[in-house]
């Protein structure tokens, strides 16, 4: 997907699209943190210094452990004394692209599990119980959610070509649960099967989320389940 040039509070660039996507985050000043899922970082400059620890205590670690993410987070920041910027570079753990969100203050969005890369420490990331078309779909009965205690910067990962979709007050986007990446939390959805009986047993399709506008939602457009299965008849059998 293209650059979006929006307001950041940590400077970024994105390379490698759109498959195999790597954001750089600098850090231009002391005092400035990036907070990454555990296995996200690719490499960093030697100058910066990474902690890890259980952001918002043991009990939110287990939501997020809940919902795919990572109990502990990894903290990074200039080595103590360092006078010159420094670099993280993050990255997905499958091949595609990846997106930042700036967030305002008590802004919060829903986001598919594994998507959640890195964020400033304003961000909280927890998890929350999903509708039943998350667990049919595949995505889990437990979904991430992000929230901003503060205004701050997330960034997010997709498997495959990521597309942003604006809905207009009053109009419904329908979209498989395994290609929903994330939505505003207030955004307003159901879910459905797509069309009648047979449709839904034999079409492949089963769940879909209808949602209606206003808001934004992203999609990515490969599926890990769908990739299993394609795989699962060439996988060595005991």
């Amino acid at each position: 997907m293209s650059e979006e040039k929006e307001k950041s509070f940590l400077r970024y660039e994105i390379t490698g699209r759109p498959a195999f996507s790597v954001v750089r985050i600098y850090l231009d000043q002391p005092g400035q943190q990036v907070v990454a899922e555990g296995g996200a970082m690719v490499y960093m400059d030697g100058h910066v210094d990474m902690k890890t620890k259980s952001s918002g205590g043991v009990l939110r670690g287990l939501k997020r452990k809940l919902s795919g993410e990572s109990m502990f987070q990894n903290f990074f920041e200039l080595t103590e004394g360092s006078t010159k910027p420094g670099m993280i570079a993050f990255a997905h753990g499958a091949p595609g692209d990846i997106v930042h969100i700036h967030l305002n203050q008590g802004e919060e969005w829903t986001l598919s599990k594994d998507a959640y890369i890195a964020s400033t420490p304003s961000v909280q990331v927890t998890t929350q119980v999903g509708k039943i078309a998350s667990l049919l779909g595949g995505e889990g009965l437990f979904l991430t959610k992000v929230f901003a205690e503060a205004e701050g910067d997330v960034w997010l990962g997709g498997y495959g070509y990521i597309e942003r979709h604006e809905i207009g007050p009053g109009e419904e986007f329908v979209i498989d649960t395994g290609v929903m990446m994330a939505f505003p939390a207030n955004m307003q959805y159901r879910t459905s099967k797509v069309g009648g009986k047979k449709s839904f047993l034999l079409g492949g399709e089963g769940i879909v989320m209808r949602f209606t506008g206003p808001g934004i939602i992203y999609t990515q457009n490969r599926e890990m389940r769908l990739l299993a299965s394609l795989l699962m008849p060439y996988l060595p059998k005991d």
